[in-house]
């Protein structure tokens, strides 16, 4: 299904989810040209076991993928990440229709809210688009990352309050030489 949001340059701006491998590789290929050619994300940082079981949401103008979501689900929330934009197609609002998408995707899977963990330095780009910060500092991060949530239902607004603890996160454990999870700081 794809929807359309407006216009650029008179070409539609649509959303759609990734649904063949095909569609990944062009999620993945925003990601890569943003976090890791612009960013110098390191690859493994990136791209991590999630990317298979999460939803991914394209943005084109087009024909051509411009930028892309990753969402993924747990039991009463939905957290986007990976959130990325081709440079020369920022400031034209497709940020915001992607997050729009997991939105509305939170809410026909019954999700009452939305999470995220954001840099420092985004924070005002979220929070302008109606996200509020839960903490300052996720446990074991190594890079200072802020919590944010926004309620799915705007009319059923989310309790003020600390991180909940069903949306605090723990580490994933990384596989050990044999491939196998490993231990984390956290189990």
């Amino acid at each position: 299904m794809k929807t359309v949001a407006q216009t650029i340059g008179g070409e539609a701006v649509t959303t759609r989810l990734a649904g063949k491998m095909e569609d990944s590789f062009q999620a993945f290929a925003v990601r890569a040209a943003c976090f890791i050619g612009e960013l110098d994300v390191p690859f493994s940082e990136e791209f991590d076991g999630h990317d298979f079981s999460a939803t991914h949401i394209i943005a084109y103008i087009g024909d051509e993928p411009v930028g892309t979501v990753r969402l993924r689900w747990f039991q009463s929330f939905a957290m986007p990440e990976r959130l990325a934009v081709i440079q020369r197609f920022r400031g034209h609002n497709i940020g915001n229709l992607l997050l729009e998408r997991c939105r509305s995707l939170a809410e026909s899977r019954g999700c009452n809210m939305l999470y995220a963990q954001v840099l420092p330095r985004d924070t005002g780009y979220w929070e302008k688009l109606g996200w509020r910060r839960l903490v300052a500092d996720a446990p074991g991060a190594t890079k200072q990352i802020v919590a944010m949530v926004k309620a799915v239902d705007p009319s059923k607004p989310l309790p003020e309050a600390e991180a909940p603890e069903v949306v605090v996160l723990r580490r994933d454990a990384q596989p050990d030489a044999a491939g196998m999870p490993g231990r984390t700081a956290s189990n």
